[in-house]
């Protein structure tokens, strides 16, 4: 098989994101997403497919980008200090790259392509979630502490550069991915491995998310598990049924989530961040005092901290005048932060182009694996309600690993075969449509 440069680019910007155990060892600049493979993929997309910068998802993303970026950053938002303009930058960044990555896919109509981009973005993937357990055996707080790399000491280091674990960023996008695992176990859909197979990465995600004891990171990956077994293959049954759950859930008194935490801590290790977690959040949920008395109401304290900011300058944020705020103490609630900062038009502007993003993806999708999506972008949702959505790889993982995973099985050549014969009586309009793109 011939493999284009384009391709070979898009697949090493992946695996630079992805596969950090052979990133992290690469000659200086060779293993660089950010200085090399990433601009590398921007180039050769524009030289290749120049159309790919005009269509919907990355004309308004290009135009969010001037604006927040360039225009007001030297106008309206001028009061922006350099950390927030360097976040702003780097998310920005990587929304541009893996944005334009499926577009270049999706306006040439090579869902082929785009799937051997998720087949191989999930041996990449379960690779590093191996590697990560083999790190945790060294550092049960690596993933932690990854957050804030400059804090690692001489071994933290050089374990995480060897085995290339995942970060903090990598496991948010692992909580993510959990929805379409779930999608493919339940409906006994084969995914590259069998349906066992399948159901034993889920576990050992889910075992990950307890050893790394990052417990937002936890929670939401429980309530999204639920939530995913719960679903049906029916979009609007899922929903009722959904609908129904958080109803039960809301009935149920506090005191039972309080005393069924503090049973659950009761199994790990009292010295564990996991046990204080549980405890902590169990005392909080019966006693919801926004003060320093507990972690949880400590940042929960940082809500009103942003929320009193926000409403002193609502429409224009706190980036437009001399604010008396100390915002970046709330930084760790990426959503209510983001609102903070840029003010109800810019963050509204911003969320208005996720949504371009999230609904181009989406349309290629039959309306149960669309559904089982959409968990996956509401565990990023509800991340960013409680926590910084940190890196790139969550964006990598919602806008290229998923939608090529859904077009993997257009890779087993018997399965297309079968499936053109009997596509006039068996196959969706979408499914049609994308068999017409394969005959081209």
């Amino acid at each position: 098989m011939r493999v284009k440069p384009v391709s070979l680019v898009i697949w090493m910007a992946i695996l630079t994101t992805s596969l950090y155990i052979v990133a992290n060892n690469l000659p200086p600049g060779l293993g660089s997403f950010r200085f090399f493979w990433g601009p590398m993929a921007l180039l050769l997309i524009l030289l290749v497919k120049p159309a790919t910068y005009t269509k919907t998802p990355m004309k308004f993303l290009l135009l969010y980008g001037f604006i927040s970026l360039i225009l007001l950053q030297y106008t309206l938002w001028n009061n922006m200090n350099d950390w927030n303009r360097l976040s702003l930058l780097e998310e920005f960044y990587a929304l541009v790259v893996f944005t334009a990555i499926f577009c270049y896919y999706w306006i040439r109509h090579d869902f082929k392509g785009l799937a051997i981009v998720g087949k191989l973005s999930f041996l990449f993937i379960l690779i590093t979630i191996i590697s990560t357990h083999i790190a945790l055996c060294f550092d049960s707080y690596i993933v932690r502490k990854s957050a804030s790399p400059v804090n690692f000491t001489s071994f933290q280091s050089e374990i995480f550069r060897l085995t290339g674990a995942a970060g903090y960023g990598y496991a948010q996008a692992l909580v993510c991915l959990i929805p379409i695992l779930i999608y493919h176990i339940k409906f006994r859909k084969k995914m590259i491995f069998s349906r066992k197979i399948l159901f034993v990465i889920l576990i050992l995600i889910i075992f990950l998310h307890i050893r790394a004891q990052v417990f937002a990171n936890l929670i939401v990956a429980f309530v999204i598990t639920i939530l995913s077994f719960t679903g049906a293959k029916n979009a609007k049954k899922s929903f009722i049924l959904i609908a129904l759950l958080i109803i039960l859930i809301i009935l149920i008194p506090t005191s039972f989530y309080a005393d069924m935490l503090v049973t659950i801590s009761s199994h790990f290790d009292s010295d564990s961040n996991i046990y204080f977690k549980l405890n902590d959040f169990a005392k909080f949920i019966q006693q919801p005092e926004f003060e320093a008395s507990t972690a949880a109401g400590l940042r929960a304290a940082r809500y009103t901290l942003l929320l009193e900011a926000f409403l002193s300058q609502p429409l224009l944020g706190d980036s437009s005048y001399n604010s008396p705020f100390y915002i970046e103490s709330g930084f760790h609630i990426y959503w209510m932060y983001k609102l903070t900062l840029l003010g109800i038009f810019g963050f509204l502007f911003f969320v208005f182009v996720l949504y371009q993003i999230y609904k181009r993806i989406r349309s290629l999708f039959d309306n149960s694996f669309a559904f089982y999506y959409f968990l996956s972008v509401a565990a990023f949702i509800l991340l960013g309600l409680i926590k910084n959505i940190s890196g790139r790889e969550p964006f990598l993982m919602l806008i290229v690993v998923i939608p090529g995973l859904y077009f993997v099985p257009l890779l087993d050549k018997k399965k297309i075969i079968n499936r053109k014969k009997n596509s006039k009586l068996t196959e969706s309009p979408k499914q049609l449509k994308r068999m017409d793109y394969e005959k081209k």
